[in-house]
């Protein structure tokens, strides 16, 4: 027997194959093939790393050996559970990879491999039998039976499948696979005629919802079980469920919502059916169901059925296409009148239905298809009356809703039009000519943008002519001629304007008191011929006596038009006329604010020999302001490089104009917005020095500065920042000390070091306020006289820093306090290099007495600096002043010894000195130490390091003690 060490062994090779036997299971089917991934998802000791995967063979033949090695029943049953699962999904597995490799061939699979046909499915089926034979009293078997039923199915033992599934939902009636299984058992009895029982399964998935798995699919196969048990009017419901799934029905107004718009008097708009989008799968199913459902409704009552059920059970979303499925049942049957009915039933149940227009030609192209074409007119007009522009429908239709029928409507109105149009040219009757306009002018208001709109109109107009009716032939007419895009009935349509007017007036009296005014609209319409048709021969005649005429009545802006059109005359008009009509043009478009076309009409004009000398000026002015207004436009689109091409070209056109300062200070500005400084420089240059004394110079010098600092020429940009500061002093003294420290910033980058120097210290004697800014300056000093090698002014602008912070009273901030220690450390550095340099010479009181003031004024620098509290500056300025006692200490002891000394007495002198020196040696460590205590409070920086350097040479028997170690042993005993 095998050991139990040995058989958990088995069990932790298995876990890690991530296929041990877990002591928890899930569903394993939910209407999907079992898979290796299911079984691991079930192990919840599978862990989360990664392993390699094994064949499902393979873990078979692990479990095979494994079973026998547990003790106790569940385990065993666990893992025959686990062997049963993994035969499958080896053999489903081993099936895929046998068709890969050997695909279809004459319709026929390859032969199965010798893998497969060791793991068959009803190894699967036996061990599944077996676990249930096998199981306690009171165990759920739900899913051993689903698992088993699946096997049996997959074996192509449908009837024990069927079997499997019955006894499954007769033991466990509400169990977690009931009701897939009631959906399998369903289809199994569907496929073999048994639609009663096939119902009632269906129905037993259908009671829990449409959350549950299979509900879409029940409630189709029940609908086609009571279809085919003939409970038509039950299966109507089911049909009218699932389609309510797909496309639903938005809720009714609230009356609330109805009483609001009562309120309001708000007219409910019929907007297009917002039907939702669907996938090819769902299409076929929603095709499916409507043609089943339409099939219902034909062995019912039909169309009275569809009104009677939607009327009981409110109305749908897609209802219309409930009637049109019944209508193509019917077409499909050649039963023509039953299919207008079915779609006219619609349309007369709800006559305000964004659909009912479509459904009402349906009708029509129904009747023409079977052949009844003395209903097809009438029902023609009485769409347009229902569904035209002057319906109630087509008031309340949105512009999507009336896309929905307009084609339809708009073949109508034609074919109406132009049978009522043939039956007068018959009669001669101007009655009936009137009747054929009734439907040309529907069509026009209807569809006045539609292709078909010259033809109809010309149409119409003729109608018009033919009935004597001239007025509205004339505005017909006309319409056709020009409110349209050209066409081919357009000058003929002009010139039948033309004689309608004439007809008009013959039938007036010469004495009528409208007569003057039909003549002033007939010249109207002869100008708009002549404009239309500058070739015709009588068109410059025309405009000759036209122009005088208008400008005579004041009417400028017809005379503009008719002035442009004696220009545009081919051939040309006489050249007299043309100046004429020229001036007149430029002075219309000018004044209109139409500067394109007014500059070229100006140039055009000024090329005239007979313009008098105080026009010429005139119109000179009047061609650069058009030119800058141009670039006025551009610049307000954006088109920035556009319009200061425009406003420069004012210099080159009229270089003198009163409008050139602008244009020239506006193209700048723009050139600086697109950095295109080298040009913005030359124009600004020259602004200054051609308009000295406008208002605009002013601001010259802040721009000129910006654009040569963008060129890197900040030599001359720190020039016009000065130039800033010195106009601006006095009026706007802040403006003119950002520029003036600015302008010496900007020396100072150019390696000017002199003339920073130079503006930093006249920015510091010049604006003693704020504090902030002259430190900077005087800090910037430090700087540059370190640059030069000048010490000592370098040591006067230290301490200057550290005596304007003293004096800076409430503007003191951390800045200016950093600014002070930096100067009072680096001021004490030089008195350290001072006290570094003296040495200990004879007379030694002499020298000592030099070397202790030295040592002194540098210790009052450190100790100073300490004070301000800086930690960039404390732990450099503790070290530097023990550096200053370490060192007199040193300087005692190497100083230079009398001479003339015997042994003893120089013995005798040394130790006097080291009692001297002594002090001095304790006084640094002590402030050594001080410093090296700040790392307890987490500071670290090189005068610490320093500091414990000095300390270990002065005190080596504390700081300077070497680190015992041992040798690094790799070995463990």
């Amino acid at each position: 027997m095998i050991s139990t060490l040995t058989a958990c062994s088995l069990l932790c090779a298995l876990v890690l194959t991530g296929c041990a036997p877990s002591s928890q299971t899930t569903s394993a089917g939910k209407g999907r093939d079992l898979t290796l991934a299911d079984l691991k998802r079930r192990d919840v000791s599978v862990k989360p790393q990664e392993l390699e995967p094994i064949a499902a063979e393979k873990v078979l033949a692990s479990y095979e050996q494994a079973v026998a090695l547990f003790s106790t029943q569940e385990e065993r049953a666990l893992a025959l559970r686990r062997m049963a699962d993994l035969t499958m999904v080896a053999t489903e597995d081993n099936m895929i990879a046998s068709l890969e490799e050997s695909p279809l061939v004459d319709g026929a699979t390859a032969g199965t491999s010798p893998q497969i046909e060791a793991l068959q499915y009803t190894k699967a089926v036996a061990i599944y039998e077996a676990l249930i034979l096998g199981a306690p009293a009171g165990t759920d078997l739900s899913e051993e039976y689903y698992l088993l039923a699946k096997a049996y199915d997959l074996n192509g033992e449908s009837d024990k499948a069927r079997e499997t599934l019955d006894a499954l939902v007769s033991k466990y009636p509400d169990g977690e696979f009931t009701y897939e299984a009631q959906f399998r058992r369903g289809e199994h009895l569907f496929l073999l005629g048994e639609y009663s029982d096939a119902a009632e399964a269906y129905a037993y998935v259908l009671k829990a919802g449409p959350a549950r798995e299979f509900y879409e699919h029940s409630l189709y196969k029940h609908g086609w079980s009571l279809y085919k048990l003939g409970d038509y009017d039950l299966a109507v419901g089911d049909f009218v469920a699932l389609l309510d799934g797909y496309m639903p029905t938005p809720p009714p107004k609230t009356e609330a919502e109805r009483a609001a718009e009562r309120r309001d008097r708000t007219i409910t708009k019929i907007e297009a059916i917002p039907l939702p989008e669907v996938s090819k799968t769902q299409q076929k199913t929603l095709d499916d169901t409507l043609r089943v459902l339409s099939m219902s409704f034909s062995n019912l009552e039909g169309a009275e059925s569809v009104s009677q059920y939607f009327r009981t059970n409110g109305s749908r979303i897609y209802e219309f296409k409930v009637y049109s499925a019944l209508a193509e049942l019917y077409l499909y049957q050649e039963r023509y009148k039953d299919a207008a009915d079915a779609y006219a039933m619609f349309s007369q149940k709800n006559p305000l239905h964004p659909m009912a227009p479509s459904m009402s030609s349906n009708v029509i192209d129904t009747y023409q298809k079977g052949g009844f074409p003395s209903l097809v007119l009438p029902y023609k007009e009485k769409f347009v009356e229902q569904y035209g522009v002057y319906s109630a429908f087509w008031a309340r239709a949105t512009p999507q809703a009336r896309d929905q029928y307009s084609a339809e409507l708009k073949q109508h109105l034609i074919e109406l039009a132009q049978h009522y149009h043939s039956s007068a040219q018959k009669t001669k009757q101007p009655k009936d000519y009137g009747i054929a306009a009734r439907w040309y002018r529907e069509f026009l208001t209807t569809f006045p943008n539609d292709e078909n709109a010259p033809v109809m109109n010309m149409l119409l107009g003729e109608t018009l002519f033919a009935a004597k009716d001239f007025r509205p032939a004339i505005e017909e007419f006309e319409r056709t001629a020009y409110d349209y895009p050209p066409h081919a009935d357009a000058e003929k349509a002009a010139y039948f304007a033309l004689l309608a007017h004439q007809e008009y007036l013959n039938t007036l009296a010469k004495d009528d008191p409208t007569r003057r005014g039909w003549i002033a609209k007939r010249a109207s319409s002869a100008l708009r011929f002549a404009k239309a048709y500058p070739a015709n021969v009588n068109t410059p005649k025309v405009l000759d006596n036209v122009i005088e005429d208008q400008l005579l009545l004041g009417d400028i802006e017809s005379a503009i038009v008719t002035a442009q059109l004696i220009i545009e005359l081919v051939p040309p008009a006489p050249q007299a006329l043309r100046e004429k009509a020229w001036i007149t043009y430029a002075n219309g478009m000018f004044d209109k604010g139409a500067w394109v076309k007014a500059e070229e009409a100006i140039s055009k004009v000024l090329e005239f020999n007979s313009i008098k000398p105080q026009q010429r000026v005139k119109f000179e002015e009047n061609l650069a302001t058009c030119i800058y207004k141009q670039g006025e436009i551009l610049e307000q689109e954006g088109r920035l490089a556009e319009a200061a091409g425009e406003y420069l070209r004012v210099a080159v056109a009229v270089p003198n104009a009163s409008v050139r300062a602008n244009a020239d200070y506006d193209a700048a500005n723009i050139l600086l917005q697109l950095e295109e400084y080298d040009k913005a420089i030359n124009v600004l240059e020259g602004f200054r020095k051609r308009f000295p004394s406008n208002a605009l110079t002013a601001s010259i010098p802040a721009k000129l500065s910006f654009a040569y600092e963008k060129t890197g020429n900040l030599a001359m940009a720190s020039a016009e920042l000065l130039t800033i500061a010195m106009l601006n002093k006095d009026t706007n003294p802040q403006l003119a000390r950002e520029a003036l420290l600015q302008a010496a910033e900007m020396r100072e980058q150019t390696g000017d070091t002199d003339g920073a120097i130079e503006l930093y210290k006249k920015f510091i004697w010049d604006y003693e306020r704020p504090v902030a800014p002259r430190m900077e300056a005087q800090y910037k000093l430090v700087g540059l006289y370190e640059k030069q090698g000048d010490s000592n002014k370098r040591y006067f602008w230290l301490n200057k820093l550290v005596e304007t912070h003293a004096s800076a009273g409430p503007e003191q901030s951390d800045r200016t306090l950093y600014l002070a220690a930096y100067g009072s450390y680096n001021s004490a550095d030089a008195l350290f290099a001072d006290f570094k340099s003296i040495r200990l010479t004879q007379p030694l009181k002499t020298s000592l007495k030099k070397k202790k003031s030295a040592m002194q004024k540098a210790s009052k620098a450190y100790t100073k600096t300490v004070q301000y509290g800086v930690i960039d500056f404390t732990t450099a300025a503790n070290y530097k002043l023990g550096e200053v006692y370490r060192l007199f200490a040193r300087s005692i002891m190497e100083s230079e010894r009398p001479r003339g000394l015997d042994e003893l007495a120089l013995e005798e002198y040394e130790i006097l000195l080291e009692d001297q020196a002594l002090p001095f040696e304790d006084k640094a460590i002590a402030i050594f130490q001080t410093n090296s205590e700040r790392t307890s409070n987490g500071v670290w920086d090189e005068w610490i390091q320093r500091s414990y350097e000095s300390l270990s040479k002065l005190s080596p028997g504390r700081y300077n003690k070497t680190e015992l170690t041992e040798d690094y042993v790799d070995v463990i005993y």
